[in-house]
């Protein structure tokens, strides 16, 4: 899963992107018109408890890539590849440090939707002068629903599309659709404003976030407890993203490995099994679960199953977020 990250100039994308990448910041600012990859670890403090329990070789977290993409007010050939970057990633993110440039950048996502339906509805037109169609005519009336939502300001995502409709949008890549997190990089207040656009948002202040970064485990934990922060912002940030993807994660645990799996929410057991290895859902058997939070909360596996939270699911069970899995499996 991708999600590109740009703003405004000085907004402090390219702070925020070297943060959760670890890639250093002078080496982002060598390539200012290019697109940059990097990873970042989804920091789910559920990972690290179940690593301190278990005190495996290996501890795993979820990972996702960060695409950080140039200044956003930029023209020619950067501006083109802004949009089709933009295009391709499945989630977005806006730095921002105001709420002008956040209406700017959503009226920028809603012109370029404009232009694809406008031009496929001219497309449509024309083939329809030639030859008429009924499925030609049904897609028409379909983007004019989309093209009144758009010119009342409204993102596409907020409509209530039906199944059929929203299958057919997919061929679009419509920027309106795609998920869309609010990056507000502020010293203090700033988060109030962002609430009108009824978009997840994040206050977080860079500079500080910088600073708790550079600082070792155990001064960090101090500083932060001083602060008055419970965990970096980025953190939450990141799980926020990851949440917008639709995504959730189950785990698995052993001395050998705790490790996060990702899987989109509405998963079956066979199906989360086969990002493990395509071998387990072939020979699905069953899959042994426990809760993460009831683990923690009994301390071990032992008094769980005394309490009767250890369960055996079949291959239509639809795996939870926080759920710990053991495959039985055929070869």
């Amino acid at each position: 899963m991708k999600i590109a990250i740009t703003g405004s100039p000085q907004s402090g994308q390219q702070q925020l992107f070297s943060l959760l990448t670890g890639i250093s910041l002078d080496a982002i600012q060598q390539k200012p018109l290019e697109a940059q990859v990097g990873i970042c670890e989804v920091r789910d403090p559920r990972v690290t408890k179940l690593s301190e329990r278990y005190k495996p070789k290996k501890t795993s977290y979820a990972r996702i890539e960060y695409l950080l993409l140039p200044d956003f007010n930029l023209q020619g050939p950067a501006r083109e590849l802004i949009f089709n970057q933009l295009k391709n990633a499945d989630e977005l993110c806006w730095v921002t440090r105001g709420e002008a440039d956040i209406s700017a950048f959503i009226s920028e996502l809603a012109i370029s939707d404009l232009m694809l339906i406008e031009k496929r509805i001219e497309n449509i037109d024309r083939n329809q002068r030639s030859r008429f169609s009924d499925q030609n005519e049904k897609e028409k009336q379909f983007l004019l629903i989309c093209k009144k939502e758009l010119e009342a300001e409204r993102l596409l995502q907020k409509f209530q599309f039906s199944d059929e409709q929203l299958k057919s949008l997919k061929p679009y890549q419509f920027l309106t659709m795609k998920p869309i997190i609010l990056a507000v990089n502020a010293v203090e207040g700033g988060i109030e404003y962002v609430t009108k656009f009824g978009l997840p948002a994040i206050q977080l202040n860079a500079e500080l976030e910088e600073e708790i970064s550079q600082l070792e485990e155990k001064d960090r934990e101090l500083f932060m407890k001083e602060m008055g922060i419970d965990e970096p912002a980025l953190h939450k940030m990141t799980r926020m993203a990851y949440a917008g993807l639709g995504l959730i994660s189950f785990f698995t645990v052993g001395e050998d490995e705790v490790r996060a799996w990702t899987v989109r929410k509405g998963s079956t057991a066979p199906a989360a099994g086969s990002v493990i290895h395509s071998d387990i859902e072939k020979g699905f058997v069953r899959a042994e679960m426990m809760r993460c939070d009831a683990l923690i909360a009994a301390g071990s596996e032992a008094k769980l199953k005394e309490q009767g939270k250890f369960y055996l699911k079949g291959r239509d069970y639809i795996v939870e977020d926080g759920d710990i899995l053991s495959f039985r499996f055929n070869v």
